[in-house]
């Protein structure tokens, strides 16, 4: 009875280990609101096109309200373009087992535009046991690319 005990605690300290010793991100998403000449018309236009181009649903558009938002898509996040926070130090993007998932908001003025990315990831998805759901932060490289194809339409 005390060896069936000690493998019941052994196993579930180890289904329980990754969890228990998640780290959240502590950076801070860059601000991504950049000036670019153009009307506000010209600059929602470029965005959508740019998002579309990118393989991203548009999901909902507001014209007047300056708004564009997409469905998540998958994307392979490294740590270079997101952190997801770490296991005993380590980080759960480098780990092959993570899935990750984006997609953006837009928000577009005369003259301005904010690009808001929305990161997710799971460690072992579909593990019922140690599937783990991550907090991403985007480190703004791929708003930055971005912003960049939609300025370049722009002008």
């Amino acid at each position: 009875m005390k060896l069936i005990k000690t493998i019941a605690f052994t196993t579930l300290l180890s289904l329980i280990g990754c969890a228990a010793t998640y780290t959240p991100p502590v950076s801070i998403t860059p601000d991504m609101n950049h000036n670019i000449s153009g009307s506000q018309a010209a600059l929602l236009r470029a965005a959508k096109q740019v998002l579309v181009a990118s393989g991203f649903q548009i999901t909902n558009t507001d014209d007047s309200a300056g708004v564009i938002s997409t469905a998540s898509r998958d994307i392979h996040l490294t740590p270079e373009l997101a952190d997801c926070g770490t296991t005993m130090g380590l980080d759960y993007l480098k780990d092959n087992r993570t899935s990750s998932k984006i997609g953006y908001g837009v928000l577009v003025s005369d003259n301005q535009i904010t690009i808001k990315a929305n990161m997710s990831a799971t460690y072992l998805p579909g593990n019922d046991t140690q599937s783990i759901t991550l907090t991403c932060i985007s480190r703004g490289i791929l708003e930055s690319e971005l912003l960049a194809k939609i300025s370049k339409l722009v002008k």
